[in-house]
């Protein structure tokens, strides 16, 4: 289950600590405004339908397709038909970290209010976020992104598969544990759950939080091979790291400036000493 202790209430757009937040285990639920925001744009889209407006995706077919007018009867089926034939990845499957990372640049795309999904697709893939009952998403596929949006698809409408813990578990299945049951997508739900880019959104987020990891692992070394090369701290000082007028540069000296001092063979060796640099 998601860290229920540790909530991120998503309002606006997701930072990458945010998203990388929620990848390790937080939680997400969505404020009034974003619901509202969500609610009104499934109104234009219904609006379109009732009216029976064209609209891209709505009531016509997508790609080359997109001169075909959809019947109403048919919309619901088209959404359908984009996820199954969509969802073609291959490969092993992204981690758990990496999916629920992927999950939560959708949701909060979703959020934006501009994609016309209805709040019943965001409440079941909060459902599926928040209970860590996580879509199956091979790692590659021919049409990229897409692939990997629509195995999150399939689980809402109860195809596919999900892991809970060490369990395997079908599409329904998966939504049957949290209580829920699979959706029938309304028109151009289907092609707003394999659109956008949140599958890079989501990894390249995670790429972000850990090169900053590594970042701050990289300072704490320099620290202490200096300490443990003979260094003094004079080159801590803050003119120093300063003189490079870089905001990377200035933020990096800062870690390994705040280090030095509690060294325990800088603090105790005499000024006398033999010194690197």
């Amino acid at each position: 289950m998601a860290d229920k202790a540790n909530i991120i209430v998503l309002d606006g757009p997701l930072t990458w600590k945010e998203i990388a937040a929620v990848a390790n285990g937080a939680a997400l639920e969505l404020s009034d405004a974003a619901w509202t925001r969500i609610a009104k744009a499934r109104a234009i889209v219904d609006a379109l339908v009732e009216r029976e407006i064209r609209g891209y995706g709505i009531n016509t077919g997508v790609g080359a397709l997109c001169d075909v007018i959809i019947s109403r009867d048919d919309q619901q089926v088209l959404s359908r038909n984009i996820i199954l034939s969509h969802a073609c990845g291959v490969g092993e499957p992204l981690g758990t970290v990496e999916t629920r990372a992927v999950m939560a640049a959708q949701i909060a795309n979703f959020a934006h209010g501009y994609s016309g999904v209805s709040p019943q697709v965001i409440e079941t893939l909060l459902a599926l976020l928040n209970g860590d009952m996580l879509p199956f998403i091979p790692s590659k596929g021919s049409v990229g992104y897409l692939a990997h949006a629509a195995s999150i698809g399939l689980v809402l409408i109860g195809e596919g598969e999900c892991r809970n813990g060490s369990d395997l578990l079908s599409g329904s299945q998966a939504l049957q544990r949290l209580g829920r049951t699979p959706l029938i997508l309304k028109a151009k739900e289907g092609l707003s759950l394999v659109n956008g880019t949140p599958c890079a959104t989501g990894l390249g987020a995670l790429a972000v939080s850990r090169l900053f990891h590594l970042a701050d692992w990289a300072d704490a070394a320099a620290a202490m091979t200096y300490e443990n090369l003979g260094g003094k701290p004079i080159p801590s000082r803050k003119c120093r790291w300063r003189c490079a007028n870089h905001p990377v540069c200035n933020w990096s000296g800062a870690i390994c400036a705040n280090g030095l001092p509690a060294a325990r063979f800088l603090r105790n060796r005499p000024e006398a000493a033999p010194r690197i640099l």
